[in-house]
């Protein structure tokens, strides 16, 4: 057998060969079909055929006898059941002779009047269908081969005629085929009687009036039953003398009559039983005396379930209860075979009974004051959930020796409520507590559970530290304290001053939530300790951690300086070197040992023997730099050669520190990192050792679409709080500097602190502010109108601010610059301009202004206070109608208006293209400007 499957990518090449070798096809395509023939062209051999989807064929999406006319030796046909993808059969004026190997047919819909046609097919044994006619019928005769049959009942059913009792039948399905299936009407079934060789039964559909007596007449034992009935009570004897059936289900909706006491008299034994309600009364003996049942699953209104105490289920594993009240659970104790248990409960539960074999208990709200006596002196039980339960304390655990899991989830309005957690302390073998709560301070009881004990809470990085401080060398109190005071902190800033012990065992542990707080702790410590025990000639070194410093260059400032390096922390020890993942905290003594930092020990090597560069050696740094601010990495590989020999000057910083961010060398990287270790304050050290990279910013993205700046400056508005407002500044310009683009992230800046006027400066050239070249579009405008300029001028932003990183990508301009520079030149084209920019009106002296390639529709009316412009470029815009302040500006001199307007994508800018119409009244009051127009 050769498979194949045809869908929209392969459509065309398949269709062009033949395939005679495929017997079965997946066809899953919408493109229209010229003809069925055109199908078997293409596969003459076919036997077994499914749509999963599927075009128009001769403007029709339909099965009928022209298409079993050209697949005549088809043993199985099927097709998509869901209703929004059906595909129509119709029977009609088929030849039997075409049918005649049919074996399987599944069909999403079918014509109801074909339904007696298809039970005589001589090979047919697996029938699915779904049929939409106000009135089914369906009749098998003993000839019929049918063993399988499903029928599907649309919304326009009314009324269902079913005769299957001469057929072979294994297994029946009438009601909803699939889970999209929009519920029916209610249907009234006239007729249904069933064979005796059904194994599997399945009736789900809303019935309406009465339904047929003793449904399932016969004692054949059958695998499983599924009756969802909707509003509807099944009469007396219903199921029969079934007396055994592996599943049971039996699903009521909304407020029934009472179930007959007789409805399961017949039965000995279910595996699982299903009783599914809304509102149905239940008798006193509905399951009869010591019924084998292993699953029982039942729920219903509150108070149906009266007389609980006559259930007899000595053979019940597993039991659902959705519906009882706290004081109707006597029953339990003749089930002792009991392993699952999950109850609702209404009420107060005051008595529970011992069940010996029970190991997973699930309580659903009710009310105690302690757990019953029989949950607590539960040997095996081994997990228990406690929702939406009201419940001051547990009472003595001692006996629940396997009790391992324990959940426990307060009511709505007792979130801040939990029992009493020291009872907690006497369970041997808890090891996994689950709490459900808004977490607002920290049981001290948590803080003496087992070690190996995992916590899992609602707020995940209090569970983290819970288990780091549980595995640490920690006090109980300790532990607590700084639960507690983690407990209110929501981010990482609000930490409050912590102790020494608690930074330790965090870093210990590689946590990194509180990082920048480990650093600055740290760094405070160790200048500190520098100022009362300074490093030096004598001292005693031992590192704990990872250093930037490597071990063969601390050797050689040892022997340089005179101090000594020790490889145990013993009492001989001066100083600690404490880096990144320090080990065996819990030794770590800040009154016997000096603690320093990389910084300080930066400071000390460099203070007592400063390298060659570091020693004023003007006209070789300048050299440096410039290699450092060179495109070729080949110079910075020298340059970082060269500095590794003579030491690193402050003004090598933030060129090294770019270099760092924006290579692709993982070694390269590695060695930048070591000469700047210790250099700055703490954030950039912080900045130095994280791992945010900008090296993959630029290019092309997985589509071919050049990335631009937008993922660089969204990148770079995330370290904000981190490397702190002026080291990004710095890393724009330089980034800017090197590649022409990223000044956005200055430009969109709101406050303009010197710093940012700086940059700002760069971008006068003579009398003109080019917020243009800053805007830094202009690479991405040129790769882009190679090949397509018609798109980039119709979405702008679609390819300058990819996936909206730039966010509204507004701008500000500042008055200083106006005031510290004599400007006549306003350069603001491709801007990704929607407006005018703020701060336009300290330009009003501009006598040139360009807003070329923005999508601008509009112009403000004040733009007539502009009495000095006399040159105006509105080029590659979307003004959709001439701007009525032009009107009023009679001293223009030039006025450009090409393709000012937004071009249709279909036509671009050919015959169609609609250009901007001039006024001939702007033209009569302007007779001296020179328009530049289409």
């Amino acid at each position: 057998m050769h498979a194949m499957e045809l869908d929209d990518l392969n459509y065309q090449g398949v269709l062009a060969g033949i395939h005679a070798e495929v017997d079965t096809l997946t066809y899953d395509c919408e493109e229209p079909l010229s003809s069925w023939a055109e199908l078997a062209r293409a596969f003459p051999n076919l036997r077994r055929l499914h749509f999963e989807d599927l075009g128009n064929v001769n403007g029709r999406r339909l099965l009928d006898a022209a298409f079993f006319q050209q697949f005549p030796n088809l043993t199985a046909l099927t097709t998509s059941l869901r209703p929004r993808r059906s595909i129509t059969t119709d029977f009609s004026g088929v030849p039997e002779a075409h049918l005649a190997q049919v074996a399987t047919l599944s069909l999403g819909r079918c014509r109801g009047e074909n339904l007696q046609l298809l039970s005589a097919l001589p090979e047919l044994t697996d029938l699915t269908m779904r049929v939409d006619a106000p009135e089914v019928t369906f009749h098998l005769s003993a000839d019929s081969v049918l063993t399988n049959l499903a029928l599907g009942l649309g919304s326009r059913v009314r009324r269902l005629d079913c005769r299957l009792s001469a057929s072979s039948l294994t297994t029946l399905s009438l009601g909803k085929l699939d889970y999209y299936d929009e519920p029916a009407e209610p249907v009234r079934i006239t007729m249904l009687t069933l064979p005796k060789t059904l194994d599997h039964l399945t009736l789900d559909m809303h019935c309406q009036g009465p339904l047929p007596p003793r449904l399932l007449e016969h004692n054949h034992p059958m695998a499983s039953v599924t009756l969802k009935l909707g509003n509807v009570a099944p009469p007396d004897q219903w199921l029969g003398s079934l007396s055994q059936v592996g599943q049971l289900m039996l699903s009521l909706s909304g407020e029934t009559a009472p179930l007959p006491s007789t409805l399961f008299a017949s039965l000995k034994l279910v595996d699982k039983l299903e009783l599914r309600f809304e509102h149905t009364p239940i008798p006193d003996s509905l399951l009869p005396d010591g019924l084998a049942v292993k699953e029982l699953f039942y729920t219903n209104a509150n108070g149906m379930l009266n007389q609980t105490e006559s259930l007899r289920l000595p053979r019940l594993q597993k039991a659902w209860f959705f519906g009882v009240d706290g004081n109707q659970l006597g029953w339990l104790a003749h089930s002792p075979r009991l392993q699952e248990l999950n109850l609702q409960l209404n009420g107060e539960l005051t008595h529970f009974p011992l069940l010996p074999a029970l190991r997973w208990l699930t309580l659903r709200g009710g009310e105690m004051a302690e757990l019953p006596e029989g949950i607590r002196h539960c040997a095996s039980l081994e997990t228990l959930n406690l929702l939406s339960v009201s419940l001051p304390r547990f009472g003595e655990m001692a006996a629940m020796t396997k009790l391992s899991r324990l959940w426990l989830q307060p009511r709505r309005q007792e979130q801040d409520k939990l029992p009493r957690q020291s009872d907690l302390l006497a369970v041997p073998s808890l090891s996994g507590l689950r709490l459900d709560i808004e977490l607002k301070r920290f049981d001290p009881a948590w803080a003496s559970l087992p070690q190996e004990l995992e916590l899992d809470i609602s707020d995940e990085k209090l569970a983290k530290a819970w288990e780091i401080f549980k595995q640490s060398h920690l006090s109980d109190e300790e532990t607590l304290a700084y639960l507690t005071a983690l407990a209110l902190v929501r981010k990482p800033a609000q930490l409050p001053k912590m102790p020494a012990n608690f930074h330790l065992v965090m870093m210990a542990a590689k946590h990194n939530r509180f990082k920048a707080q480990h650093k600055a702790w740290l760094a405070e410590l160790a200048q500190n300790s520098h100022q009362q025990r300074p490093f030096g000639p004598g001292a005693i070194l031992f590192v704990s951690g990872r250093s930037a410093f490597k071990a063969s260059e601390l050797k050689a400032k040892a022997g340089e300086l005179g101090f000594t390096l020790s490889k145990t922390l013993d009492d001989q020890v001066t100083h600690l070197l404490l880096g990144s993942a320090p080990r065996e905290v819990h030794r770590i003594d800040l009154q016997k040992y000096a603690v320093i930092d990389d910084a300080v020990l930066q400071q000390c090597f460099e203070a007592r023997a400063p390298k060659f560069l570091q020693q004023g050696n003007e006209a070789m740094e300048g050299s440096i730099l410039e290699m450092l601010k060179s495109p070729q990495e080949a110079s910075h590989r020298v340059a970082v050669q060269m500095l590794e020999q003579g030491g690193v000057t402050g003004a090598m910083r933030l060129p090294l520190f770019f270099i760092l961010k924006t290579t692709i060398d993982n070694g390269f990287r590695k060695r930048i990192k070591h000469l700047l270790a210790g250099m700055g304050d703490e954030a950039f050290q912080l900045a130095v050792n994280d791992r945010i990279l900008f090296h993959n910013c630029r290019g092309r993205d997985d589509y071919g679409n050049l990335k631009g700046q937008g993922v660089m400056v969204d990148k770079l508005k995330r370290q904000r709080k981190k490397w702190g407002e002026a080291l990004c500044t710095d890393f724009t310009k330089l980034y800017f500097d090197r590649f022409g683009e990223g000044l956005m992230f200055v430009l969109m800046q709101k406050e303009c602190s010197e710093q940012r006027l700086a940059i700002l400066d760069t971008l006068v050239e003579g009398e003109c502010l080019n917020w243009r070249r800053g805007a830094g579009f202009d690479k991405v405008q040129e790769f882009w109108d190679k090949d397509s300029p018609s798109n980039l001028h119709w979405h702008p932003g679609f390819y300058l601010n990819a996936s909206g990183l730039l966010g509204a990508a507004k701008t500000e301009l500042p008055a200083e610059l106006a005031q510290r520079h004599t400007l006549t030149e306003l350069n603001l084209g491709n801007c990704l301009l929607s407006s005018l920019p703020k701060g336009m009106e300290h330009y009003r002296h501009i006598r040139r202004l360009s807003l070329a390639n923005n999508c601008l529709t509009t112009l403000p009316a004040s733009l007539v206070l502009f009495s000095e412009l006399d040159s105006l470029d509105l080029s590659y815009n979307h003004f959709r109608e001439f701007p009525k302040v032009l009107m009023k500006m009679t001293w223009l001199k030039r006025l450009d208006i090409r393709r000012a307007t937004r071009p249709d994508l279909d036509s671009g800018y050919g015959a169609d293209y609609a250009p901007l119409s001039i006024p001939q009244a702007f033209l009569d009051a302007c007779p001296d400007c020179d328009v530049l127009k289409d």
